[in-house]
């Protein structure tokens, strides 16, 4: 190689270089923008209801530019495509297919293309990413959300809280309802102690905790601020015993099979309540939907009535509303959300994936194939996020960054184990 030819190879290998800085902070500034606007419906004052579709199409776009940055970008972590990738990555794509047996409307073909492209942007986050920048990225939109809802909360009482009668006095901050702003608060929570847990400051995890959890006590999320708590005990015990690591791992799969069982008994029963010694509990009246959703599945039973195919058929929105006078759009459920829009099929599609990543990544424990703070940040958080989806719908949103975040993590198992190597 002559010294001429050298020299353009310099010049060629410093653009490259500098092309992938620049695509790797690009990548990095994506993930708290689209957490931003991807985590909720925000207030009316905030954002005018018919603008609201623009917090999908912001989102989206940072998925685009994701996508495009990751191709300059070079992987730091090469999957290996097993039975547990193809499993996870095959119900997606039949949730996505299942449009096809809906009533094609624009909104459930937009929400099939948009779970098509988050989807290819979860496996581009978490093979160009490293797993300790996308949770510092991911804390600081959270951050973001929760300190613009304490400031609303306070200052702007007005839209920051709550005065309809069923939850008056308590915060929803910039977002449409306080279920939000208790949830994003208690993932912040979640992220704030995995960044003290591994060696980050006291005053910024003192700082962000204490903003985290006056939202959550504000919220009246009793939920959600357990759920919040119990996932960052959960944390601190993987990073300390492989053992809690495993009895964590295997969570995800125990919570589905729960879940199925409390399905069962609302479908095999026909009632609208859990029963228990005598006494009704209806989770704030979630259960009227479940057994509704549920009381249309012999309609659909095999393949479901498709993505986004349920509640926007007319008669079913409009009975409920006729009966209960109100009406949500939502399951207040990921697990009945899974069954009603895809099925028996999709469900049994959808639970076999989760075991095949348990035992994954059990294995992946056994053989310290993976860095153990990774592994227990992907773990809890896992756990975190099938619990919450007992009562909030998180499965299949197809722009939500966490849900979006589940599939990046599962995605995370399919690395090699270390004697494969």
């Amino acid at each position: 190689m002559t010294s001429a030819d050298q020299d353009a190879y310099d010049v060629w290998a410093k653009r490259d270089a500098l092309a992938e800085v620049v695509a790797h902070a690009i990548m990095r500034w994506s993930i708290p923008v689209n957490v931003i606007v991807s985590m909720g419906t925000f207030n009316t004052q905030v954002l005018p209801a018919e603008a609201s579709y623009l917090q999908q199409i912001v989102a989206l776009s940072m998925w685009g530019v994701l996508i495009i940055a990751s191709s300059f970008v070079r992987p730091v972590l090469q999957l290996k495509f097993e039975l547990e990738t193809f499993a996870v990555i095959g119900f997606l794509v039949f949730a996505i297919g299942s449009v096809l047996w809906t009533d094609l409307s624009l909104a459930a073909m937009m929400k099939s293309a948009a779970l098509a492209v988050t989807t290819f942007g979860a496996f581009c986050l978490i093979t160009r990413v490293d797993v300790d920048d996308i949770s510092k990225w991911t804390g600081r939109g959270l951050f973001i959300l929760v300190s613009a809802s304490l400031y609303f909360s306070v200052f702007l009482p007005d839209i920051g809280v709550d005065q309809t009668w069923m939850h008056g006095g308590q915060w929803q901050g910039i977002f449409q309802s306080k279920q939000t702003l208790g949830f994003v608060s208690a993932y912040l929570l979640f992220f704030a102690c995995y960044r003290k847990l591994t060696g980050h400051g006291w005053i910024p995890f003192l700082v962000t905790f204490s903003i985290a959890a006056t939202c959550v006590i504000g919220s009246g999320s009793r939920g959600g601020g357990a759920l919040g708590l119990a996932a960052c005990a959960a944390l601190f015990a993987c990073m300390r015993s492989i053992k809690w690591m495993k009895l964590v791992a295997i969570l995800p799969f125990a919570l589905t099979l729960a879940a199925s069982l409390l399905i069962l008994y609302f479908y095999s029963t026909g009632y609208d309540a859990l029963y228990v010694f005598g006494s009704a509990i209806d989770f704030t009246e979630r259960t009227y939907i479940w057994q509704y959703a549920l009381g249309h599945l012999n309609d659909a039973p095999f393949i479901g009535f498709g993505i986004n195919g349920f509640w926007t058929v007319r008669t079913i929105y409009d009975y409920f509303e006729q009966n209960h006078g109100w009406v949500l759009d939502n399951y207040h459920s990921g697990y009945i959300a899974i069954l009603i829009e895809t099925g028996f099929l999709g469900f049994v599609f959808f639970a076999g994936g989760v075991f095949l990543v348990m035992v994954k990544t059990l294995d992946l424990i056994s053989t310290r194939s993976i860095q153990r703070s990774h592994c227990a940040l992907i773990v809890a958080f896992s756990a975190l996020s099938f619990q919450m989806n007992f009562t909030e719908t998180m499965f299949l949103r197809s722009t939500t960054f966490t849900s979006v975040l589940l599939v990046a993590f599962f995605l995370a198992t399919s690395r090699p184990l270390l004697q494969q190597r």
